[in-house]
C-alpha cells in the first residue's frame, strides 16, 4: 500500500515537472545547467531518503487543488488503521483509543 502511494505520488509530481520543463525549455533551455537542474529535481522526487514527491505533493499540489482537508482526514484514517493493527486486542485497547480521541479533542 505504501509503495503504491509512493509511486502514484511520484508520477503525479513527475508529470507536473515534465510539463513545466517542456514549457520552460522554449525559454531557458539554452541556459547552461537547465537540464542538470531538471535531473536533480527528478532525483529529489524519486529517492525515498528525501521523500521529495511527498513534500511537493503535500505542500504544493494539494493546497493548489483545495484538497488539504481531505488529505488530513486520510492521514487520520491511516493513523487509526495503524493503531488498530499495532495495539493488541485487550481491555486496554478501548482506553488507548479514548486517550487518542482526547488528544485530538484537546488540541482542536
Amino acid at each position: 500500500d505504501y509503495a503504491d502511494t509512493f509511486w502514484l505520488t511520484y508520477w503525479v509530481c513527475f508529470s507536473i515537472l515534465f510539463l513545466a520543463m517542456d514549457y520552460l525549455e522554449n525559454f531557458v533551455g539554452t541556459i547552461p545547467g537547465f537540464y542538470s537542474v531538471c535531473l536533480c529535481a527528478n532525483v529529489y522526487l524519486f529517492l525515498p531518503m528525501f521523500k521529495g514527491a511527498d513534500v511537493v505533493f503535500r505542500n504544493v499540489l494539494v493546497p493548489l487543488s483545495g484538497q488539504y482537508e481531505h488529505m488530513l482526514l486520510r492521514d487520520v484514517n491511516l493513523i487509526k488503521r495503524d493503531m488498530m493493527e499495532k495495539i493488541p486486542h485487550s481491555t486496554k485497547r478501548d482506553a488507548v483509543f479514548a486517550n487518542a480521541a482526547n488528544i485530538f479533542a484537546k488540541n482542536g
